[in-house]
């Protein structure tokens, strides 16, 4: 018998808590690959991009840096893009809109990552609901035709262990995916913030000018009122 055939003999004497413990596998892992690959940094963080928009930032040449990041559409090139788009306001404007832009992409780094630690959870909890379940089936049926062999009993306490092991089969693996995947959402965020902080620290001579600009009509107007 093939190795298939071995584990679904197995799977199918665990009784019906190795289903909802195999979907939820099935959708933790599903969760995984799509993470892995939206998380890539190429795709998050292009470093080309990044350098593309920092140098044009400094050069002073915002109208291109809004296109290389409008053409761009990943994450960084959009919190960048509406710090961009409120340059002319000044340093405080920049800051906001790049925080705000941020809050609303982060969140979506870490989407589906909170079902993956639910089952990292929840599956060692099914397995083990299944044993108790089973156990109680195993102590009814000696109940009602008395003990009979030794045999029997130890193989009727196995078949209902099994559903503890797939959970943990589960599980484990699923907290692990949890904890790579977490963390490099949390790389990846903290290293656009050091890029945009880039591009708020460019917005700063901007905001000097602006402020002095504002102060220069109320200097030349208290001058005028001392020569008064």
């Amino acid at each position: 018998m093939s190795v298939f055939g071995t584990l679904w003999q197995l799977f199918e004497r665990g009784g019906w808590m190795m289903w909802p413990i195999l979907v939820a596998s099935v959708l933790a892992l599903t969760v995984a690959i799509e993470r892995f690959w939206m998380l890539r940094r190429s795709r998050v963080l292009p470093g080309r991009t990044v350098d593309e928009v920092l140098r044009l930032v400094r050069a002073g040449r915002i109208d291109e840096a809004r296109a290389v990041c409008r053409a761009d559409g990943s994450p960084f090139a959009e919190i960048a893009l509406a710090g961009l788009d409120w340059w002319g306001h000044g340093f405080e404007a920049v800051r906001e809109a790049i925080a705000d832009a941020g809050r609303r992409e982060a969140p979506r780094l870490i989407r589906g990552l909170g079902l993956v630690g639910t089952v990292a959870s929840v599956a060692p909890l099914m397995g083990l609901l299944g044993t108790v379940l089973g156990m109680i089936e195993v102590f009814r049926t000696i109940s009602l035709t008395g003990p009979g062999g030794g045999e029997g009993l130890s193989s009727g306490i196995a078949v209902a262990l099994l559903t503890t092991a797939f959970g943990l089969s589960v599980g484990i693996p699923s907290l692990v995916l949890y904890n790579v995947l977490s963390s490099r959402a949390e790389r990846l965020v903290l290293a656009m913030e050091a890029a945009c902080h880039e591009i708020v620290r460019s917005a700063q001579p901007e905001a000097a000018s602006t402020i002095r600009a504002a102060a220069e009509p109320e200097g030349i107007a208290a001058a005028g009122g001392g020569d008064r």
